[in-house]
This record gives C-alpha cells, structure tokens and sequence, in this order.
C-alpha cells in the first residue's frame, strides 16, 4: 500500500496551487511597476513638451505686441506661468527637501526641478544626480568677437540641463 494518503495529496495540490498565485502576483507586480514608470515618463515628457509650447506662445505674443526685443527677458524664467495649470506635484519655489514626484522651480540655478518616483529605467549621466533640470535658455551659444565672451544666439527653449536617459 502507498504512503500517500487523500490529505498528504491535497496539502500538496494546495501548495502546488498557493506557490502558481504567487509566481503570477510577483510576474504581474512587475508588469505594474513597468507600466507605472512608462506612465511616470510620458507625464513627464509631456508637461516638458507643455512648458516649451507655453514659452513658443508666450514669444509669440511678444512679438505680435511689438515687444519682440524683450523675449530675451525669458532666459532663465519659470516655464510653468506660461501654462493653464501648473502640473501635478508642483510645490511652487524649491525647497531643501523635494519628495519623489515633485516639480519645483529653483529660483539660485534659474531651472524646474523634477524629482521621479520611479526610476529603476531611469539612467542618471552625471555623478550623483537624482532629479531632472531644465532652464529656459538659448539652443546654442556664439562667441561674441567684440566682447571675446559668448553672446547667445539661436531660439529660446526649454533645454533639458541634466545628462540622463530614461530607457
């Protein structure tokens, strides 16, 4: 006669069943995590892309009011009154502390701040680095003959100051 008896069989069908749940639990708590970076990301990138619209059209109202000479006056300016809402997360002026998923405008450095709450796919290029910066500032600079300094040039931008890439 066998040793197995119907309670032995079904203690191991049920552990056989209770060890599949929690393979799928942990595959799906994954899935997540993956989703809800890539949500992260695409919010990110378009408040981003929302900043630079709201500085286009500000530089286009300028220039229709006649006051394009003062367009330059935005280099360094927070991108954030230029838009309906400010975004999710944004506390205002930076403070010594930012929590993940806050926007700031650190007004020393002239650059919105963004601290992300998920960044295992995130890739920081510069030592240290925990949060993303971007200034509004000119796309490129040319060296001014006269003053043998830089004189800016090129379109005003929303330029990204912090080397990363998010994968």
């Amino acid at each position: 006669m066998s040793d197995v008896t119907p309670r032995s069989r079904s203690l191991f069908q049920v552990s056989v069943v209770v060890v599949i749940i929690v393979l799928l639990v942990a595959i799906l708590l994954n899935a997540l995590h993956y989703v809800q970076e890539k949500a992260e990301r695409t919010a990110m990138e378009a408040t981003v892309l929302n900043m630079e619209k709201g500085l286009k059209m500000e530089i286009s109202a300028r220039d229709i009011r006649g006051q394009g000479a003062s367009v330059r006056e935005l280099i360094g300016a927070n991108p954030v009154q230029w838009l309906a809402n400010p975004p999710q997360g944004y506390s205002g002026i930076c403070g010594p502390q930012r929590a993940p998923g806050e926007w700031c405008y650190d007004g020393a450095t002239r650059e919105m701040v963004y601290r992300p709450r998920l960044d295992s796919s995130l890739e920081f290029r510069a030592a240290g680095a925990r949060e993303l910066r971007w200034r509004v500032g000119l796309s490129k600079e040319l060296p001014d003959p006269q003053t043998g300094g830089s004189e800016p040039a090129g379109a005003i931008r929303v330029i990204s100051t912090t080397p990363f890439v998010w994968h």
